[in-house]
């Protein structure tokens, strides 16, 4: 690690809060929604490090200026057309410090042979191709040429942008005269695999400078998760995370098995995994069959998930669940939890909730106990009572039944329990959807128990939800499956029903969806943040308004038949022609009545829309 005290305002996004860090990594990465401050914080970290002794360039966003394809004359004046002045050099490097521009990397190729070596071993070998620096009238042009043949062309013009890109960044990177780099989206114009090429040369380069003078510090400010590579715990430590209206946050410390949960997580932290870090709301779910369906059901309701600031993002278990939940409450992040039911008796989620101060409060405030962990405690009390007097019970009811033959694959010959977390489980789920048969089996003074097992859960369900930790409160989400029939108390062949539900989504209109998977989606309605996009209210506002238009130009006397419509500057048909037709417009010239039938273009509505109004009509009331 790296001590340098920072310490940065923006009192335009944070108000008086003040971003604090001392130990910085040899990589650091910013990262968070566009509008959250990471370009003016670069700006003030560049200063700070400065004073705080170090040699920084910043490369910003907009780096390529002046070295774009084409000339935009009409915007702005090229003062690159000829190339670089050689007379202006150092102008070129200062205004590149100043500005974060990356023009005056072709200088430092033109002057550094060193680094020109590196970077044309990069051409060449990946690229197949060349670079030379032409003297024309005292100016510079970089051209290029293909190694296995072709006339030489000018790179400003004729080159693309991801090329243009590699080799400015390269440039900085191999420059020894800086000892730190701020990169502002390293990944603009660069495919997946040279964002992956260069975070490797970054990595083998990183290190801390003051000690050797080869390696450097970065600061990567970056919306690419191929840039997010952790490998160890202080790889995670490094990220700082941006948010609307609030200071950055980042992890400092995690705690003992939370730290051993994330080692085992690391390895399998991919591109997926790495969505949270943008995510104003991201929603975690266990496996990848949850994140499936629920993506897919909700594509096909047109609820836009993304625009809502939220991803759903499997972690492959119930203990992962628990410390994604802890990592993001570090870093400020609000994170939903979707979890099948028995994560609420072991393992990492439940200590997690147990702990949680608004679970507690709300336990406490609702006068049902002391604390959420002594309410789970006294639910699952009942729930052995229960069990244990069941399954010594015989019945007819098939139902019942087979839920005691399957509690008594859990005792062992000796009697115990082998799996306890599982047999009080498997009881909860019999409870949940045959209590009234199971009650005309046990005993009569256990009944009162029973009687209480479903309201206490909906109170520890209720709890919480006030941390935003649901449960699947039928147990999990393969219990809502449609296509395939499901034992209830022992799911089996996963994978297939899964696709096979998975397929009938992909081929089912929306209303067969609602239809099938109502219940599942008014629990993902209540848990998830989404956007449904109502192109229709927005067109019926625009209808409203044109309507009343005609309205007041026919009481003003400006329209008394087809074509005065058409022509009326107020009423502007030739804008409103591209959403509307007009079908036909009827003039009553001795009361001054009119009628007309418009329709709706079927670029913007699925089923052609006719409407009819006259000068009695309420606007306001139109419906589509």
């Amino acid at each position: 690690m790296n001590n340098i005290e920072i310490s940065i305002k923006i009192p335009e996004l944070w108000g008086e809060d003040i971003f604090s860090k001392n130990e910085w990594g040899n990589i650091n990465l910013l990262v968070g929604a566009n509008g959250t401050g990471k370009s003016l914080f670069a700006e003030q970290l560049k200063g700070q490090l400065v004073r705080n002794g170090y040699s920084v360039r910043y490369l910003s966003a907009e780096r390529l200026s002046g070295f774009e394809k084409s000339n935009y004359d009409y915007f702005t004046s090229d003062q690159l057309r000829q190339g670089l002045n050689i007379s202006r050099f150092n102008q070129y490097k200062q205004i590149g410090e100043q500005f974060g521009l990356s023009t005056s990397a072709f200088v430092v190729l033109k002057e550094r042979l060193d680094i020109r070596i590196q970077i044309e071993s990069f051409l060449s070998d990946i690229f197949n191709k060349t670079i030379r620096f032409v003297e024309e009238g005292g100016f510079l042009k970089p051209k290029m040429q293909n190694i296995k043949g072709g006339s030489e062309y000018n790179l400003k013009e004729q080159e693309c942008h991801g090329l243009k890109e590699l080799i400015t960044l390269l440039t900085f990177l191999y420059d020894d005269t800086k000892e730190c780099l701020i990169l502002d989206e390293p990944e603009l114009h660069l495919h997946p695999q040279f964002q992956s090429f260069f975070l490797n040369e970054i990595k083998r380069l990183a290190g801390n400078p003051k000690e050797d003078k080869n390696k450097k510090l970065f600061f990567l400010i970056t919306h690419s998760p191929y840039f997010i590579d952790l490998r160890t715990i202080e790889d995670l430590k490094n990220v700082i995370v941006f948010k609307n209206n609030h200071i950055p946050t980042y992890i400092d410390t995690i705690e003992g098995q939370d730290e051993y949960i994330i080692k085992k997580f690391l390895p399998r932290f991919n591109t997926h995994h790495k969505q949270f870090f943008f995510s104003k709301n991201p929603v975690f779910v266990e496996g990848y069959t949850d994140q499936q369906l629920i993506t897919l059901i909700y594509d096909k309701l047109n609820r836009n998930i993304g625009a809502s600031g939220s991803s759903i993002i499997d972690v492959g278990g119930k203990d992962e669940l628990g410390v994604f939940y802890k990592l993001c409450s570090k870093l400020k992040i609000s994170p939903i939890i979707i979890a099948d039911l028995d994560a609420l008796f072991k393992g990492k989620l439940r200590e997690v909730l147990c702990e949680n101060q608004s679970a507690n409060e709300y336990i406490q405030k609702n006068g049902i106990g002391e604390n959420l962990s002594s309410e789970i405690g006294d639910l699952e009390n009942k729930l052995k009572v229960i069990a244990d007097n069941l399954i010594g019970k015989t019945t007819e009811n098939e139902k019942v039944s087979n839920l005691i033959l399957h509690l008594k694959t859990y005792i062992n010959e000796d009697g115990s329990i082998e799996d306890i977390e599982h047999y009080r489980f498997a009881l909860l789920l019999g409870v949940l959807r045959h209590k009234n048969e199971i009650e005309q089996v046990i005993d009569e003074d256990k009944k009162g128990n029973l009687n209480l097992i479903p309201a206490r859960l909906e109170q520890i369900m209720n709890a919480s939800k006030e941390c935003n930790i649901n449960f699947i409160k039928i147990g999990e989400i393969e219990h809502y499956y449609t296509q395939s029939t499901i034992n209830y108390l022992n799911i089996t062949n996963k994978d297939i029903t899964f696709h096979k539900e998975r397929d009938f989504i992909l081929e089912s209109d929306i209303e067969t969806i609602k239809s099938n998977y109502s219940e599942l989606i008014q629990l993902l309605e209540n848990i998830i943040p989404s956007i449904n996009v109502n192109l229709t209210e927005h067109l019926r506002f625009i209808i409203i308004e044109w309507v009343q238009k005609i309205q007041s130009a026919v009481f003003r006397g400006e329209i008394e038949n087809n074509e005065h419509l058409k022509q009326n500057a107020r009423v502007n048909f030739n804008l409103y022609q591209q959403i509307i037709s007009i079908a036909d417009f009827d003039f009553d010239h001795s009361t001054k009545a009119f009628t007309c039938r418009i329709t709706i273009s079927d670029k913007l509505v699925e089923n052609d829309i006719e409407i009819v109004f006259d000068e009695k009509t309420v606007a306001s009331s139109l419906t589509l």
